[in-house]
């Protein structure tokens, strides 16, 4: 059995603005941020990790240097970025706040109908479609998983790629992405997989000092 356990980046100055971080923006970690990868840091600090896989984004990239550095086998565990953990491209809306792109009816579509808004409105806007991300960010754990059957893999990603992950990972139709809410800046989830192709949800969105 392979266990994924991901975690989404620490909180960013866009985060704390309130603004959209999508594919097409970064910025550096605010303190919370940096203080919650640490957390994350010491809560998993006794997983033997086998791999840990991480978008190439600069704040996925140092979530996942302050998480391994008080993990005890960061020395032989490989940090691999993957393309296809890039966040959703949110395209004119990148780096925005709700009341600066004031389109309610756009954003009431975004927020709550996926399968409507890749259909209508992803392309006007230049938005990568949540399908889209769906089919490029899949093949990674697929491939992760038979290339370590008995695993434990960390994952450093993002909330919207792993509010898409963690809906149609486990068999569960796009269209209900938008039902659970959003992940927090560095909580932990965790999936399992017997074969790479069926996963099952172990626990989400955990605070660190959960683990203690």
């Amino acid at each position: 059995m392979t266990d994924f356990y991901l975690v989404r980046h620490g909180e960013t100055e866009i985060n704390r603005k309130g603004a959209f971080n999508g594919g097409l923006v970064d910025s550096p970690l605010t303190a919370k941020g940096l203080a919650g990868a640490k957390a994350v840091g010491a809560a998993l600090a006794g997983v033997s990790f086998t791999q840990v896989l991480t978008s190439p984004l600069p704040r996925a990239q140092t979530t996942a240097r302050l998480i391994m550095a008080a993990n005890r086998d960061a020395a032989r565990t490989p940090l691999t970025p993957a393309n296809g953990l890039w966040e959703m491209r949110l395209g004119q809306w990148d780096g925005r706040t709700v009341a600066e792109v004031a389109d309610p009816p756009a954003l009431d579509v975004y927020f709550h109908r996926p399968a409507e808004f890749d259909a209508d409105w992803a392309t006007h806007f230049g938005i990568e479609p949540y399908a889209a991300v769906a089919r490029r960010a899949m093949p990674v754990f697929e491939s992760a998983a038979a290339a370590h059957p008995a695993g434990k893999i960390l994952v450093i990603g993002h909330g919207l790629l792993f509010q898409i992950l963690l809906t149609v990972l486990v068999g569960h139709p796009l269209a209900l992405l938008r039902t659970t809410p959003m992940l927090k800046n560095t909580t932990v989830s965790k999936l399992t997989t017997l074969d790479g192709r069926h996963f099952t949800l172990a626990f989400r969105d955990r605070r660190p000092e959960a683990f203690d």
